[in-house]
């Protein structure tokens, strides 16, 4: 095993990320906060998961966002204390770039939408709440934040249903975690969740959320409304939307069908008006010759 200080192994991403993935097929790493963070502070885990270091050591003594983010994240292992590395980090004939803002072979990008519609007995306090959203995994995958509106004055029973946050990419979903946090209006934390990636399922979910520790609160839970799918490029949009959902895609034909009948038939009225005033242009000439 190697043990790096987080300013080394940030120094070794920055300046070797595929060789470091390469090195950590076959090499334990372990990566430890700098002497310098006196206030027990963190860093982000994820950055070194994404080149595959095996322990990734934090102050646990912090309940800071790196640690929500550890804690959720190994939550879903059973609590085992072990995650196995996606495939590709680990076979010998792939090579990975974590900065990598394009399609990894063999993995299938996502596009995840989440619509927060309401809470549930959020606080107890006759406050304005809101939600943010955030999406953490590669630096491509990473987006922060969206954010509702601020609840006027409701905490027991807000209801939001504002625009649906979508994020477009995910390049790498068995890497990325979206968290869902709700705040006081002063920004004071009352509860997350933290939702791996390849976890989420379209349709409604009541989730309920978790403090800082980790631990389920009693009541307070959102209502949302998810959905991932396979990422499509713009530019294939319109075949992906006919291919799942031929209906809608053979009424819009026959819609535009109509659209451009509407249109000849104009072009047909048009063309009678002229010949007919051609036609009795001519007639009308005629007998002025006479």
């Amino acid at each position: 095993m190697s043990s790096f200080v987080e300013t080394k192994g940030m120094d070794t991403l920055k300046s070797a990320p595929i060789e470091f993935v390469e090195y950590n097929k076959k090499q334990l790493s372990r990566i430890y906060p700098k002497g310098t963070r006196v206030d027990s502070s963190n860093y982000m885990p994820q950055l070194f998961w994404n080149v595959g270091c095996q322990m990734v050591a934090l102050n646990f003594q912090t309940l800071d966002l790196p640690m929500q983010l550890n804690m959720g994240v190994f939550e879903y292992n059973g609590h085992s204390g072990y995650l196995l590395k996606p495939e590709f980090m680990r076979r010998t004939d792939k090579h990975f770039d974590p900065f990598t803002e394009n399609i990894v072979d063999g993995i299938v990008a996502n596009t995840v939408k989440i619509r927060v519609i309401s809470g549930q007995f959020l606080t107890d306090k006759k406050v304005g709440v809101y939600v943010e959203v955030d999406m953490f995994g590669l630096p491509a995958d990473t987006k922060r934040k969206y954010r509702t509106r601020t609840s006027n004055g409701n905490s027991l029973d807000p209801v939001w249903d504002d625009e649906t946050f979508v994020f477009n990419k995910v390049v790498l979903p068995t890497l990325a975690s979206l968290r869902i946090a709700v705040f006081e209006e002063n920004g004071k934390f009352l509860g997350h969740r933290i939702c791996p990636v390849s976890t989420i399922r379209p349709g409604y979910h009541y989730i309920s959320l978790k403090n800082e520790m980790n631990q389920p609160l009693m009541l307070p839970s959102l209502l949302v409304y998810t959905e991932a799918q396979d990422y499509v490029p713009n530019e294939h949009q319109e075949y992906a939307e006919a291919l799942t959902n031929p209906m809608k895609h053979y009424s819009l034909l026959v819609q535009r069908d109509r659209q451009l009948a509407s249109l000849m038939e104009d072009n047909s009225e048009v063309r009678t008006l002229t010949q007919t005033l051609t036609h009795t242009h001519t007639h009308t000439h005629t007998h002025a010759h006479l």
